[in-house]
């Protein structure tokens, strides 16, 4: 089911793996990228989906994740009714930057202790990381 559609993004709701699917098909992460996370989040806390999948795949180079992907996870509720799992699917060379520049001290930004995020590059590990989840 298609929750919202942009020519930049789409959001949709799999009921039967309970998870939501943000793909985002821009060449940057801009504020439009922002706007659909910020609602796939709003919407995980409504409809109290557990797991969602981010699409970047196709994107540039993310050289800023921690503004547009993590520092929105500080701003959710410690006080969740379960815990959320979110994968980012990149290609290899953003999957490289990433962890090559990866902060310990992000993960302890996040609003709740219930919240796992991880980065794959194949949206098939992804997926099987959730269904595992």
């Amino acid at each position: 089911m298609t929750l919202y559609q942009t020519p930049d993004a789409s959001l949709t709701y799999s009921p039967g793996t309970d998870t939501m699917h943000l793909s985002y098909s821009a060449s940057r992460l801009t504020v439009s990228f922002g706007q659909a996370y910020q609602l796939a989040l709003e919407e995980m806390l409504r409809q109290n989906v557990g797991k969602l999948l981010l699409d970047l795949k196709r994107n540039g180079p993310v050289d800023d994740t921690d503004e547009w992907i993590l520092e929105p996870l500080g701003r959710m509720p410690t006080d969740l009714s379960r815990p959320i799992f979110i994968a980012a699917v990149l290609s290899e060379g953003q999957y490289q930057y990433q962890i090559g520049s990866y902060l310990p001290s992000v993960g302890a930004t996040f609003g709740s202790d219930q919240v796992e995020f991880n980065y794959f590059t194949s949206r098939r590990e992804a997926s099987a990381w959730l269904n595992a989840s």
